[in-house]
């Protein structure tokens, strides 16, 4: 998922009526922080907004431009609070309330940024950024089918944005609708035939159809766009050993790891493309590193396993195959698989 935050940029929005005083008094400053931002003035325009904000106390815009000022400045926390500030003198505002929204997406608040995201939709249905956001948002809070309500907004609202499509597509595949999320990424990668991320997807996706040779196809243009994308050298990996390539996928998964060497799920696939390439001493190194790395990860313990039995070290394999079923998570048949694969070891133990 591309957790793309789309701030607004500063923009003079419609206020009070020109018979109130205090907001004629205040329009002349609001204008002249306008300006002196787009002069890149930004201490100027924030000082602009404040004396603004003075002038016509119950008005939001001064807030609210201010608040974008203050990001530009890269002053998160203040921007934040003058987002609240312009939501609090006008609740159906929904510039700031998106905005506020991704500060604290950000920052990791997902739920309280829901919150506000939810806000700014409310108060305008046709806003294609904190529609997205909120989409983003839901994702994170484990809300699937929510999540893709958003993004099919707005897709629908930015047809042409390849960042929409793409994390539209992410999110239909994790409610189980591939031929979905295939239909959004191929247009996620007509729209933006350059970007890496959308080909590693598509990869991913006509993987899961077992379309392995488009999938492959889809993951070299990734890793010719961006050399350094681990994660597509990772995927490639896992399609060529589907493709019946095992030094490909060998030599993909190693790029992968020399990219992230703290990743443990990539050391676990490389480990698994190693041991089909009948070199368990290699094999058995990387599990080692993915289990250092993640305790955790099923698939490291699982072809440690594997690998240690092809060396005849029946003693551990056990040990190691016994701790993949203690993991949570592992389904029946994966451990009655792992009794399989430990029964098989014709060493003696020692």
């Amino acid at each position: 998922m591309r957790a793309l935050l789309v701030i607004v940029q500063l923009c003079l929005l419609a206020g009070p009526g020109s018979s109130d005083p205090a907001a004629a008094g205040a329009a002349p400053l609001l204008e002249k922080g306008e300006r002196l931002f787009r002069q890149g003035d930004t201490a100027g325009a924030i000082a602009a907004f404040e004396a603004a904000a003075k002038v016509d106390p119950k008005d939001s815009r001064p807030h609210y431009l201010r608040g974008v000022a203050l990001e530009k400045k890269g002053d998160l926390a203040a921007a934040a609070e003058a987002y609240r500030q312009a939501v609090a003198r006008k609740a159906d505002f929904p510039e700031p309330h998106n905005n506020l929204g991704a500060l604290l997406l950000a920052k990791g608040d997902t739920a309280r940024a829901a919150v506000e995201l939810e806000a700014a939709v409310r108060a305008r249905p046709d806003y294609a950024e904190a529609q997205y956001n909120l989409g983003v948002a839901r994702d994170g809070l484990g809300r699937k089918v929510e999540a893709v309500a958003a993004y099919r907004e707005a897709v629908r609202l930015k047809p042409a944005d390849a960042a929409y499509r793409l994390n539209l597509g992410a999110a239909l595949r994790r409610t189980g609708d591939v031929d979905g999320a295939l239909g959004a990424l191929k247009e996620a990668t007509r729209l933006a035939p350059g970007d890496a991320v959308a080909w590693a997807d598509l990869g991913m996706i006509l993987s899961d159809k077992k379309a392995y040779d488009p999938a492959q196809a889809a993951l070299e243009k990734a890793t010719k766009l961006k050399p350094d994308f681990a994660l597509a050298w990772n995927r490639l990996g896992r399609v060529e050993l589907r493709r019946g390539l095992v030094p490909e996928a060998v030599a993909a998964g190693e790029r992968a790891r020399k990219l992230e060497p703290k990743n443990a799920a990539f050391a676990a696939d490389l480990c698994r493309a190693l041991f089909e390439k009948k070199e368990p001493a290699r094999a058995v190194a990387e599990c080692r590193n993915a289990v250092e790395l993640d305790p955790a990860n099923p698939l490291a313990r699982y072809e440690l396993g594997k690998a240690l039995v092809a060396q005849g070290d029946c003693k551990a394999a056990r040990a190691e195959l016994q701790r993949f079923k203690a993991l949570p998570g592992v389904k029946p048949e994966a451990a009655a698989q792992a009794d399989s694969i430990a029964a098989s070891c014709s060493a003696p133990v020692k």
